[in-house]
């Protein structure tokens, strides 16, 4: 089960990562890609459920990444639990992400909720950069891997690096 919260308490990061996948496909030269949920209003309840689900999985997508290297530690936890904060989020969603922090490393979900999705794809591999401090073999190639099973090309990768100050990706 999967932890559920408002529209408007998720509004400020998928309408960042958002922004962020679409420059980055739009960027490496693909096709116009698809405008991501968040950054338009949903007009319908479906719409608005589907926004609420991809929240759901850039969320895990970010814990996930913070037990990239076997570990997380106390700035990955602040880290994540400020920009719930920020959100909004409430006490109840804040003990269901410390509770998913302990549960093990499930990356095939990720790659399985992104199948046929680039944008979402692209929310999902920005979410996981900026979630954690790059500073580890296991972390790197984590995410290498991740670009790699999301199928995003990896021009996407290298703009989503610089997007947030990376560099090279490589």
């Amino acid at each position: 089960m999967w932890c559920r919260w408002n529209f408007r308490s998720s509004a400020v990061p998928s309408i960042l990562l958002g922004a962020m996948a679409y420059q980055a496909l739009k960027g490496a030269g693909s096709q116009e890609p698809e405008v991501p949920l968040g950054l338009v209003e949903p007009q319908s309840e479906a719409e608005r459920q589907a926004l609420e689900q991809n929240s759901a999985v850039v969320l895990k997508a970010m814990i996930n990444a913070a037990k990239a290297d076997g570990k997380i530690d106390q700035g990955e936890i602040k880290r994540i639990v400020g920009k719930l904060k920020e959100t909004g989020m409430a006490e109840e969603g804040q003990q269901y992400v410390m509770a998913e922090m302990q549960k093990p490393i499930d990356t095939l979900s990720l790659v399985a909720a992104a199948k046929g999705r680039p944008a979402l794809a692209a929310q999902i591999y920005a979410a996981s950069l900026l979630a954690i401090e790059v500073d580890t073999p296991a972390e790197k190639k984590y995410l290498d891997q991740l670009a790699v099973g999301l199928g995003l090309q990896p021009e996407v990768a290298q703009r989503i690096h610089d997007m947030v100050g990376l560099g090279q990706n490589g």
